[in-house]
């Protein structure tokens, strides 16, 4: 046997017994498995079923978290595995809303620029400060996620939206980012549970 083989057969077997040990990581495994799913549901070209299958897989996002919180078994294994799916996802719902929902991105290009200009920005600040791209559970991430989430799912379902609509949800996308922005430019270590910069942190004793 190779090499590589034997030295790779214990790490996945690290893995797999990793997210047998709890209920909210065998729900990222299958947010992160349905991805290639909703992928091929993609190349058969049936938006209404893949808005479908992505809002089965969204809803175990909001069901792990709340599982892990409420059981105390976060992990940092854990995070990280909710993080890559979660981030596997939302690129993956851009592209589909590209392939399907031009129409929306020729409208809304500017506002969608600007979005994306200031996520890549939160990613190179927490890079260049902590290296590392740091997974920060902010309220109003979570709160953006959700309302993004569930705006570009009825797109891809309905084919339509409401202009107003969209300007709600982007401009709590952009107070998200903003915050995660100064949350890296103003801590000096990596908190991931903050919750909020305008929460007071807990005096340390």
């Amino acid at each position: 046997m190779p090499l590589h083989d034997r030295s790779a057969s214990p790490r996945r077997s690290s893995i797999l017994r990793e997210i047998s040990r709890s209920v909210p990581n065998q729900l990222s495994a299958f947010r992160l498995l349905m991805v290639p799913v909703l992928w091929v549901v993609a190349a058969f070209r049936l938006p209404v079923v893949l808005g479908v299958g992505w809002a089965l897989a969204a809803a175990t996002d909001v069901l792990d978290g709340y599982l892990a919180r409420r059981s105390g078994t976060t992990t940092r294994f854990g995070s990280g595995l909710d993080s890559l799916a979660d981030h596997l996802l939302t690129l993956s719902g851009f592209a589909w809303l590209l392939l399907f929902r031009r129409a929306f991105f020729r409208e809304q290009l500017v506002p969608l620029l600007v979005w994306g200009a200031l996520g890549l920005t939160v990613l190179a600040v927490s890079w260049l400060r902590f290296r590392r791209f740091a997974d920060l559970h902010l309220y109003s991430t979570k709160a953006a996620a959700l309302l993004g989430s569930l705006f570009a799912i009825s797109l891809l379902v309905l084919g339509t939206y409401r202009a107003p609509v969209f300007h709600v949800v982007i401009g709590v996308c952009f107070f998200a980012a903003l915050e995660a922005l100064a949350v890296l430019l103003t801590r000096s270590r990596v908190d991931e549970h903050v919750g909020s910069i305008f929460l007071r942190r807990p005096a340390r004793g």
